[in-house]
C-alpha cells in the first residue's frame, strides 16, 4: 500500500482531506492485484514435471479366495497381495454381502455380515494409471455355525529358494468361518504362519528338505485339516563359466554331427540360447545347451555366442562352426582318345578347350571342345605344333595362349573362329614352366625343366603386339615344374619348389613382375618334396601342395608359412580352386600307386576334409572349373597308361 501511495505521489495524511483520491488508490490496488493474479496463472499453466513410467498391477490374489461366514460374527480381514505397479484404488462387483466392506485404498475385505447370502463370486479390480488386475473371491454367509470343511491351499506342494520372498500361500475353506489356524511342525526358518488367516508368507533363510506340514482350521462347530509339502533349496547361484567340448568345429553337410556338449561352472543353468542362429540343420537344446543335428549348407567358419542363464545371472561362451561337404562325382562323356599332360581351359562361352599332350602314346597337335550342357566332345582346329606339358592361359580378350611344351613356339586359339594362329616364339624351349596372367593383360612365363636341365630365365608375352620379351632378371634358383602364384598387388610372383639341376628344389622366391631389382629368396620350411602346385585363395594367401602329405599356406603380409596335413601325399594330382573358396585336390600318385581319392582344403580353418573319391585312380589329369561351379577332370594316366575317362566334381 505504501508503494502504491508513493507511486501516486499521495501522502496518507492528505487522504482524509482529499476523499476523491481514495478512489485513485483503490483503482491502483485493484490493478496491482490483477497483475499478481495474472502472474500466478502463468505459473499454473507451466507443464507439470514428468513422472516416471508407471507399471500396471499384476498377480492380484487374496489370502482367502473362498470363504463361508456366519451372520452377525465379525470376519477375519481378508488381505490382498499383488505384484507389478503400486495400486491406487480397489473396486468390487457385485457388491459384498450386507455388513462387509472393501477398503478402496488397501483392498482389505472386513466387517460383520448381517444377512444370509448365497455363495457368490465377487471380482475385485486393482487399478492405477497404467492398467488393472483382477481376483475372484467367493463368499457365502450362513445363519447357523458351520464347521470348516474342504480346507485346502492354493499351492499344496512348493519348492522355495533361500533368499527369495515367496508368494503368499493362503487357504480356501468350503465350510464355516475359521476362528484360528495352527500348523505342525514349525515352518522352515524365515517363513511365517498367520494364525488368524492361515496365510504363509516370508523369505526362506536356510535350505530345508521336503517335509509334510499339517494345517488345522477351527471354529466352535468343528475343524478341518490340510496338508502341505514344502522344501527349500539353496540360494540360486549364477553360472560363472561356460565351455564346449568342441569350441571350434568343421562339420560335413549331410552327416549327423557328434553332439557338442557344454560344461557349466558355478550355478546350474536353467536355459541356453545362441546368437546368431546356428547353421541350417543344427540346433541348440534350450534346456541342456547341447548342439546337435545335421548341417545342410556349406558355409565358412562363423562365430556363435551361447548364453547359459538362470534367475541369478548368466555367462557366455563363443564357439566357431564351419560347414564343408564331400561333394560327388558324375561320369562325363569320354575323351576322343586317352590323353595326359594336355591342357584344359574353360572358355568365356562355358566350353572347355583341351589341347596337346600325349594322345595315346604320341605328342599331339589335336584339340577338342567339351560342352558341359550337352556332355559332348567335338574336334576343333589342330595346332601347328605339338605341345606337351605346355601352359595354357586364357587372355583378357577370351583367346587362349598355349606356350612351350618341348618347344619354344606359342599359339593362340580364338574361340570366335575356332582357329589357331602363331603367337611367335620364346627365346628358349620350355617344358614344365609356369605362366601367370598379369593385370595389364600380358603373360609372364617363368623357368623350365627338361632332361635334367633347369632354367633361371623368364619371358613376357604381349598380346597387343604378339611379341615375346626376354626379361633381364634371373631367378634366384633354376627351377621347373614349380608352383607360381601372382600375389595380390600384381607386382610379385611367388615361386616354390620344383625340379632343378640337382633334383627337387627346396626353396622359394619372390620374382618381380616389373623386371626390376632381383628375385628375392624366401626361407621355406617345406624341404625338397616339392614338385608343386599352388592357388591364390580369396583371403590373399597362397596354398601350395607338393609330393608329401604336408601342404603349406603362405601369408604375403606377414611373410610366414603355416603347415596343414593332407590325408595323403600326392604326386601330380588335379588341383582346382572352387567357386566357394575351398580347394579340390583329386587323384595323383602316392607311395602305394595311383589313387582315386580326393580331399578338400577349407581355408577358413586350414584343415583338409576327405572328399568323395573318383571312379578310377589317375594322376596327371587336367582340371578345369566350369561356370556352374563344378570341376571337370579330364584324362590322365595310371599304371597301365593313358586314360580317356572324364569326370565332373560337384561341390
Amino acid at each position: 500500500m505504501t508503494n502504491l501511495l508513493r507511486h501516486a505521489a499521495i501522502c496518507p495524511r492528505h487522504l482524509l482531506q482529499r476523499p476523491s483520491q481514495w478512489l485513485l488508490v483503490l483503482c491502483l490496488c485493484f490493478l496491482s492485484l490483477l497483475s499478481a493474479c495474472s502472474g500466478d496463472d502463468d505459473e499454473d499453466k507451466q507443464a507439470p514435471a514428468p513422472t516416471p513410467t508407471q507399471q500396471a498391477p499384476a498377480g492380484l490374489s487374496y489370502g482367502m479366495s473362498s470363504a463361508v461366514y456366519e451372520v452377525d460374527k465379525p470376519i477375519v480381514p481378508n488381505h490382498p497381495s499383488a505384484s507389478g505397479g503400486a495400486i491406487e484404488r480397489y473396486t468390487i462387483a457385485p457388491a459384498l454381502p450386507e455388513g462387509l466392506v472393501l477398503d478402496a485404498a488397501t483392498g482389505i475385505i472386513s466387517g460383520t455380515p448381517t444377512a444370509v447370502t448365497p455363495s457368490t463370486v465377487h471380482v475385485v479390480t486393482a487399478q492405477n494409471g497404467a492398467g488393472s488386475a483382477t481376483a475372484r473371491v467367493q463368499i457365502e454367509v450362513r445363519k447357523t455355525p458351520v464347521a470348516p470343511s474342504q480346507l485346502a491351499y492354493r499351492e499344496s506342494a512348493v519348492l522355495y529358494t533361500v533368499g527369495e520372498p515367496i508368494v503368499a500361500n493362503g487357504p480356501t475353506n468350503g465350510g464355516g468361518p475359521i476362528d484360528a489356524y495352527t500348523i505342525t511342525p514349525v515352518l522352515p526358518a524365515g517363513l511365517a504362519f498367520d494364525t488368524q488367516t492361515g496365510v504363509i508368507t516370508g523369505t526362506p533363510a536356510a535350505a530345508a528338505a521336503e517335509a509334510t506340514y499339517t494345517v488345522t482350521g477351527r471354529n466352535a462347530a468343528g475343524e478341518a485339516t490340510a496338508t502341505l509339502r514344502i522344501a527349500v533349496e539353496a540360494a540360486v547361484v549364477a553360472p560363472s563359466g561356460l565351455a564346449y567340448a568342441r569350441p571350434s568345429a568343421l562339420y560335413v553337410a549331410g552327416e549327423a554331427i557328434v553332439p557338442n556338449t557344454p560344461v557349466v561352472t558355478g550355478g546350474a543353468a536353467a536355459s541356453f540360447s545362441v546368437s546368431p542362429a546356428l547353421p541350417a540343420g543344427l540346433s541348440l537344446n534350450s534346456q541342456t545347451g547341447v548342439i546337435a543335428g545335421t548341417a545342410t549348407t556349406i558355409q565358412p567358419q562363423a562365430v556363435y555366442t551361447v548364453t547359459a542363464a538362470n534367475r541369478a545371472g548368466s555367462t557366455q561362451a563363443t564357439i566357431r562352426i564351419g560347414v564343408t561337404a564331400r561333394g560327388s562325382w558324375i561320369t562325363a562323356h569320354s575323351l576322343p582318345g586317352p590323353m595326359h599332360y594336355m591342357s584344359a581351359t574353360t572358355l568365356n562361352n562355358g566350353k572347355v578347350l583341351v589341347a596337346g599332350g600325349y594322345l595315346a602314346s604320341a605328342a599331339s597337335v589335336s584339340s577338342f571342345l567339351y560342352d558341359p550342357i550337352t556332355d559332348l566332345w567335338a574336334a576343333t582346329a589342330s595346332m601347328v605344333s605339338a605341345h606337351v606339358e605346355a601352359t595354357a592361359t586364357r587372355l583378357q580378350d577370351g583367346r587362349v595362349l598355349v606356350a612351350g611344351g618341348n618347344t619354344a613356339t606359342a599359339e593362340l586359339y580364338d574361340p570366335a573362329t575356332g582357329s589357331w594362329q602363331s603367337a611367335g616364339s620364346m627365346a628358349y624351349s620350355r617344358t614344365r614352366h609356369t605362366a601367370s596372367l598379369l593385370p595389364d593383360g600380358k603373360v609372364l612365363v617363368i623357368g623350365s625343366s627338361t632332361s635334367g636341365a633347369a632354367s633361371t630365365t623368364a619371358e613376357r608375352y604381349d598380346p597387343a603386339t604378339n611379341t615375346w620379351t626376354l626379361l633381364a632378371t634371373p631367378l634366384a634358383f633354376p627351377r621347373g615344374q614349380h608352383a607360381a602364384t601372382l600375389l595380390p598387388g600384381g607386382d610379385k610372383v611367388l615361386l616354390v619348389g620344383g625340379l632343378g639341376p640337382g633334383g627337387l628344389v627346396g626353396s622359394a622366391e619372390l620374382y618381380p613382375v616389373g623386371d626390376t631389382g632381383s628375385s628375392t629368396p624366401l626361407a621355406f620350411p617345406g624341404g625338397t618334396s616339392t614338385v608343386a602346385e599352388s592357388v591364390l585363395l580369396a583371403n590373399g594367401k597362397v596354398l601350395m601342395t607338393g609330393t608329401g602329405n604336408t601342404a603349406w599356406l603362405y601369408d604375403p603380409a606377414a611373410s610366414t608359412w603355416t603347415p596343414s596335413t593332407m590325408h595323403a601325399g600326392r604326386f601330380l594330382p588335379a588341383m582346382a580352386l572352387l567357386a566357394d573358396g575351398r580347394v579340390l585336390v583329386a587323384g595323383g600318385a602316392t607311395s602305394a600307386g595311383t589313387t582315386a581319392t580326393a580331399e578338400i582344403y577349407n581355408p577358413d580353418v586350414n584343415v583338409w576334409t576327405v572328399a568323395t573319391s573318383m571312379s578310377m585312380p589317375r594322376s596327371r589329369a587336367a582340371p578345369s572349373l566350369l561356370q556352374d561351379g563344378s570341376v571337370l577332370v579330364v584324362g590322365g594316366a595310371d599304371s597301365s597308361g593313358n586314360l580317356d575317362i572324364v569326370e565332373r566334381y560337384r561341390p
